[in-house]
């Protein structure tokens, strides 16, 4: 069976040979893997990067505290923030505390990060290897 010339005169019909298909190659163009897929040895690399994770707890009073929880990310580590103080039942206070935590999650959204809270006066925010 020849791929590349002519066919010569004492070769048979085509009717006996089998046709040889091309397989597809992607190349740089192959899909890439579904990023909904955990993939356990990135997420291992990924936790040995980090040389300790710790949990950092602080009292949640302003806007002042927004830099403390994003560094605390940057690092890795596990911030618990106390909300009792801007959850007293005020209107002013509440609305404080939810401009507080819409800054935090937007400035902690490229890392990945978790915010949820655990009960009325605790949050929690996580990096993004912790899953909850």
């Amino acid at each position: 069976m020849r791929l590349f010339g002519r066919k010569s005169s004492n070769q048979s019909s085509s009717s006996d040979q089998t046709a040889i298909t091309p397989e597809k190659v992607l190349g740089v163009f192959s899909p890439a893997v579904d990023a909904l897929q955990p993939d356990p040895t990135r997420e291992c690399r990924r936790l040995a990067e980090l040389e300790q994770i710790f949990i950092r707890s602080r009292v949640l009073e302003s806007l002042n505290d927004v830099p403390f929880v994003v560094r605390e990310i940057q690092k890795g580590n596990i911030v618990l923030l106390d909300i009792t103080k801007l959850n007293d039942g005020r209107e002013q206070s509440y609305l404080e505390l939810k401009r507080i935590v819409e800054r935090i999650r937007g400035e902690t959204l490229s890392y990945g990060a978790d915010i949820a809270l655990v009960n009325d006066g605790c949050l929690i925010v996580t990096p993004s290897f912790v899953k909850m």
